[in-house]
This record gives C-alpha cells, structure tokens and sequence, in this order.
C-alpha cells in the first residue's frame, strides 16, 4: 500500500474523542478492529477500562503530531502507559475538546444569525414587494373604478344636454305652430293627398311625353314627326318641351310657388331645388333658341325637371295621407295614451314609457312641427344652390363662354335634387300610418320616430304583459284549519283591496265557488306580497320566497305553476295554484322587442309576476328583464312620470301590441329616412362634382338627357327598396 493512503490512526482518535461519550460504544475495541487485532481485548470489563484507556490517548496522540506516525508506534503507547499518572493529565484534554465545542457553537450560532438576518432581509424584500404590488394593485382597481364613473358621468351629460337641447328647440319652435282641428284637418289633408294622387298622374304623362321628344332623334327605331324633331326643326321641338314643361307648372303650381316662397323668406327646402331646377329647364331652352351656335348639348332638360316636380308632387302626396290618417286616429278617440322618449335621470336609462296624454294639443302641435326632411332640407338646398351657382359661373366664365352658363346651371341643378331625396319621407310616412291606423295608434313623424329609436328600455305594465282573461285559477290546497272556499275569499280580499288583476281573477273564482265576498284593511304592499286583516286575522299573501324569507316551511310546487301561499295568524294555511296565460298578441310583442334589442323594464304590482316568470312564459333570453323595488315601481307607474316630454305617439287601444307596434313603425321609419337622406346627399354632391367637371371639358356628348335620367332613376333604385321594407 502506498504511503500516501495510509490511514492516520492518531487524527481519527482526536475525531472520535471530540464527540461525547455516552457509553454505548467502545472506542478501544473500533481500534483494534482497525488494526487488525481480536477484539476481544477491548470488550473486557468495558466500564472500567473507558476511563483508563480514553483519557490518555489524546496526551499520546500530542507528539505523534510533530513526528511521522510509524504504523508501531500506537501499539507500543497504548501498552507501555501506566496507569498512575492518569489522574495528572486527566484536566487537559476536556480544554481543547471544550474549545473545540466551543468554536463549533459560535460558527453554528454565527452561521444562524446570519442565516437569520438573510431570512430577514429576504423578508423585508418580499414584504416591500408585496406592499408596492397592492398598491400597484389598489391604483389600477382605483382606475378600473373611476373609468366607469367618469364615463357614466360624461354619458349622463351628454343624456342631459341631448335632453335640454331637444326641449330648447321645441319650445322656439312652439311660437310659430299652429294647432289645427282634428276632424277638419283630417278631411282637409285627405282632400289634398287625392287631389295630389291625380295630378301627379298629369304631371307623370307630361314627362313621358317629354322624354320621348328628347330621346326620339337618338333613336332612329322610334317614330317622331319632324316638325317637333330637335335635329331637324329645333324651334318647334324646343318650342313643344316648353310647353309641355309651363303645363306642368301649371298642373303643380302649389310645389312651384311653394319653392320659391320658401327662398324668398330665407328657408330654401327641397321645393326650392325643384323650383330653380325647372327655371334654369327653361333657361337652358330659351338660350338654345337665342344662341343656336353656343357650345354644349342641342336638348334641354326639360324632361327630367317635370319628372322632378312629379316625384316633389308623390311626397307631399304620401305625407298628406300619413297626416289625414294621424288626425283621423285622434279625432276618432274618446281617450288616448301618449308614447313618450323619456331619460330618467334616477336609473340614467332612456325610455320608452306610456302615460296619460294631459292636453291633446301637445300631440296635434308634434304633427305640425317641422320634421327630420325639412330640418334637413334646409341645410342641404342652400348648400345645394351656392355649389350648383359657383360651379355653373367657374365652368363658363372660367372658360371664357358666358353663354354656357344656362347649361352648365341646368344639368348641376337637376342632378343636385336627386329623386331618392325628393321621395324620403313621404311613401315610408305613409306606409307607417296606414300599418299603426289598423293597430290603434299614431306616430307624429320622422322627428319623433327618431326619439323613440333611441330608446334603451321600455316600461311594461301588468296589464300589458297579462291582460284581462290571461289570469287562472289552477287550484286551491288547504292546509291549515281554513276550507278551500275561505281561502279564496280571504286571497281575492286582499288582492282586490291593492287593485291588482290578480283580484279580479280570485274574484270571479270566489264567485264561482259561491264565497262568500270578504273585505281586507290595513293593507301593506311588501317586497313579494300582501299584508293585511280579514275580519280578525292577520293575513299574509305571497310567493315562496317570502315565505322562506318570514321563516314558514311551504311544500315543493311544479316549476311550470306559480304558486301563492296564504298565512293566517302566521300559520300556513292553503296554497294556491294560478296560471298566467300569455296572449298572442302579447307574445309576437314580446317576441318583436327581442328582435328590436330592447330590453323590458317590468313596472307590475303583482308580486307573481317577476323578471324570470316573464322571460319563462314568453321564451326570452335570460336577462332580458329587469324589476325595480316597489318604490321604483310606483315611481314608474305614476302617472306624472313622463309629464313634460313631447309626446312622440298616441295609442287608442291598451296592451303591448299596440305600444310594440308604435316602436317598430318608429324605428322603420327612422332608419328608412336616414338611409334615404345619406344616399341621396352623397348621388347629389357626387354628381354635382361629376357634371362640373365634364360641363368645364366641354363634354356634351358624355350629358344627353338620358344620362341624366338614368343617373336620377339609378340612385333612386335603393331609396325605393328602403321605402317597401316601411310596409
């Protein structure tokens, strides 16, 4: 064996020596087995040999530590010391062992107080971190908490101020309307819209006469005299559009003269681009004649200014029968409700809400007020005229050719009127009136129609969900002392006491039973009940949740039932089974609001009837209503609820169909007259650009005539298909 692995006898013995020795093993003995002798020597008599043979080992080992160990030399020590001098050296190993255990406690007890302050510090740390995550936390949730008020804030004010900015105009307007009478305005408006009926035809066959005068010379198919043939005679073919355009003035000589009263007073209107339009017609044609030689297109456009005054004649045509038919539903009424566009500032939600209708003058002066067209007309026509005006002086003087004015002025001012925006209220107006007479209601127009689109939620009524006969009795449970019949009569005198519809359907079962007819005082309206005496007892009608909620132990009832349970003297007395059965108008109404988006705001006394009961009975979405507290309620219910707002409808009949009904024509109608406005203001200014443009190249042969009919008859395409889905 190489020296260098030699085992150090010496050093293992100081290892061994420094743990304490409690006896159980005996260091004399793992000695010898480490050099190779018996170790029967070391166990004998091992407690008197552990002092002798321990304690001078380590005075032995001393100078081994500055010599070499030789393998011998700790068998010649271990057996050579004597025992006498044992007790001299017996108090110099405990010095090194104790400092030794010494120096080891204070390195583990150093190393734990750091190990300690680490933990500390590392604590401290991950506190300091936690603290800066909360706040970190605590300032976003702070942020998330704010954003929604601050935007509700901002959204209220924008409520408010569409609010105040709607009463301000209403009431400016309020000084120059003027109410008219119902019964005679209805015959009068009807009156006109028959007389328009049969002079728009007139005017419709003076311009097919007039389209085929000017289409015919480009059409070698289409027979054509030549004495009024444009190319081979232009006077007399020029001579004869004129003609056929003064007939048509004459024909429509109320929109002609309606026009130009309109500019002369500072409110140019969609008459008034008809107006300049025919005039500049005539213009055109009389410069034709003066200027034979001018530049520019040989026919005038007369054919589609008279198609234009037949199209002004179809609108107030339809917006006369509209209005014949909204007068002829309030003069025909003995008692109205109003449909009003409420914002309620408590729940910050806009509403649509029925009420009592306290003056009837407010709806007549909603119908003579000046509708979303007219509002629009009067901005878009003067814009219309000072583009058509500017365009025709820059393609003409701009170009050195005054007498090109009279065309260019023509074709910009026939196609700066397009027909779909001569047409965008009437036919719809129309349409709705006709559908909302049969339904018993009427809406006061496009203004209006747009208020009540802009409704969020609409308050329904117990009425309006379950009318009268939608209540039955299923059956009738005793539990208590109390028989059958006096639990029907004490049930029907408390529900009729708080003038419910559910008393009067327990009513007539308590006639049916032969009941006797009961009266209930000191009535209370708790939240899912009724309190009260009968006689001498105290009564309580509720759900089972109030039941639950008063401690009282009810029996399971079927989902599909809605259940009342009567206490008498705080004692279950008798359950009673009802069904409420949805009618079918009233369901298509419920049905319809879902597709509308609409959301039902529940204002019903009847505890019975709850946001999941409806949305059950009438297959709706969950969420779909929602119910306030009973203070909400008779806040909701009150009649002065509404009072103040314009009313936007009137209703002759009561239910939810008819009151759907009016928010479906409304909301058609209010997206019908948006969509044809925004079409047809983009086909007139698109054009306007358009014909200035070709008009300054000197482009005659891209602007005939049928170009410009067929680019009126395209852009009125849409418009018309927006006017059928109003039916």
């Amino acid at each position: 064996m190489d020296k260098k692995d030699e085992f150090n006898l010496d050093e293992f013995k100081d290892l061994l020596n420094d743990v304490p020795d409690a006896g159980d093993f005996d260091l004399e003995s793992i000695i010898a087995e480490v050099e190779g002798r018996a170790p029967a020597e070391t166990k004998v008599e091992p407690a008197h040999s552990e002092p002798v043979h321990s304690e001078p080992a380590p005075a032995a080992a001393e100078p081994a530590r500055e010599q070499p160990p030789v393998k011998t030399a700790p068998k010649t020590k271990s057996k050579a010391a004597p025992a006498a001098p044992a007790a001299a050296p017996e108090a110099e190993p405990e010095n090194p062992r104790a400092a030794r255990i010494a120096a080891r406690e204070a390195k583990a007890a150093e190393h734990e107080q750091k190990a300690a302050e680490k933990r500390a510090e590392k604590r401290a740390k991950r506190e300091e971190k936690l603290a800066e995550r909360e706040e970190k936390q605590a300032e976003k949730a702070a942020k998330a908490a704010a954003a929604p008020q601050k935007e509700k804030a901002e959204r209220v004010s924008r409520k408010q101020a569409r609010a105040a900015r709607i009463a301000a105009e209403q009431e400016e307007e309020n000084e120059d309307i003027e109410v008219l009478d119902p019964d005679q305005s209805f015959r009068v408006f009807r009156r006109r819209s028959r007389g328009l009926n049969a002079r728009s035809i007139l005017v419709l066959i003076l311009a097919a006469a007039a389209a085929y005068l000017s289409l015919a010379p480009s059409f070698t198919q289409l027979p054509l005299p030549s004495l009024v043939d444009i190319v081979a005679n232009p006077t007399l073919g020029i001579g004869s559009l004129l003609v056929l355009q003064i007939l048509a003035i004459l024909i429509g000589v109320d929109i002609f003269s309606l026009g130009f009263s309109e500019l002369f007073h500072g409110r140019p209107c969609r008459e008034t681009l008809v107006s300049v339009a025919i005039v500049a017609a005539i213009l055109h044609s009389v410069s034709l004649l003066v200027f034979p030689e001018q530049n520019g297109v040989t026919t005038p456009y007369i054919a589609a200014s008279i198609l234009m005054l037949y199209a002004m004649m179809r609108e107030d045509r339809g917006r006369y029968a509209a209005r014949a038919r909204s007068y002829k539903a309030v003069a025909q009424a003995d008692q109205l409700l109003a449909v009003y566009s409420h914002y309620d500032d408590v729940d910050d939600a806009c509403r649509a809400a029925k009420g009592p209708l306290f003056n009837k003058n407010d709806f007549l002066t909603e119908l003579e007020r000046p509708d979303t067209v007219d509002r629009f007309s009067m901005i878009y026509a003067p814009l219309a005229l000072a583009l058509s005006i500017i365009f025709a002086l820059v393609s003409s003087l701009g170009r050195g050719e005054p007498v090109r004015f009279f065309w260019a002025f023509s074709s910009i001012t026939i196609v700066a009127a397009p027909i779909g925006l001569l047409c965008a209220f009437g036919a719809g107006y129309k349409n709705i009136a006709r559908r909302l007479l049969a339904s018993g209601a009427a809406l006061a127009g496009a203004r209006q129609a747009n208020l009540l689109r802009g409704t969020e939620e609409v308050v329904l009524a117990e009425n309006d969900l379950f009318p009268t006969g939608s209540i039955e009795l299923e059956s009738i449970k005793a539990v208590g002392q109390l028989d059958e019949t006096r639990i029907l009569s004490c049930a029907a005198a408390l529900a009729d006491a708080a003038g419910l519809e559910l008393g009067r359907a327990l009513s007539e079962a308590a006639r049916a039973h032969s009941a006797l007819p009961l009266t209930a005082h000191d009535l209370r309206v708790v939240d899912g009940g009724l309190t009260g005496h009968v006689g001498s007892s105290y009564m309580v009608l509720g759900t089972g949740a109030l039941m639950v909620n008063m401690g009282v132990t009810i029996p399971a009832e079927r989902d599909s039932q809605v259940a009342m349970y009567l206490l008498a003297d705080n004692q279950l007395a008798g359950v009673i089974t009802l069904r409420y059965l949805p009618t079918k108008h009233t369901y298509k109404a419920m049905r319809l609001m879902r597709r509308m988006h609409m959301n039902a705001v529940i204002a019903a006394r009847d505890f019975n009837v709850s946001p999941a009961m409806v949305e059950e009975e009438f297959d709706l979405r969950r969420g779909f209503a929602d119910q306030p507290d009973p203070a909400g309620v008779a806040r909701l219910l009150d009649p002065r609820y509404a009072k103040g707002d314009a009313p936007a409808a009137v209703l002759t009949r009561e239910g939810a169909g008819p009151f759907m009904q009016v928010l479906r024509c409304a909301d058609k109608l209010a997206g019908a007259v948006r969509s044809a406005l925004t079409l047809s203001t983009f086909a007139g200014l698109f054009g306007m650009l358009i014909v200035f443009y070709l008009v300054f190249q000197n482009q005659a042969a891209a602007l005939p005539v049928q170009h410009l009919l067929l680019y009126l008859l395209i852009w009125y395409i849409p418009v018309f298909v927006i006017n059928q889905q109003t039916h």
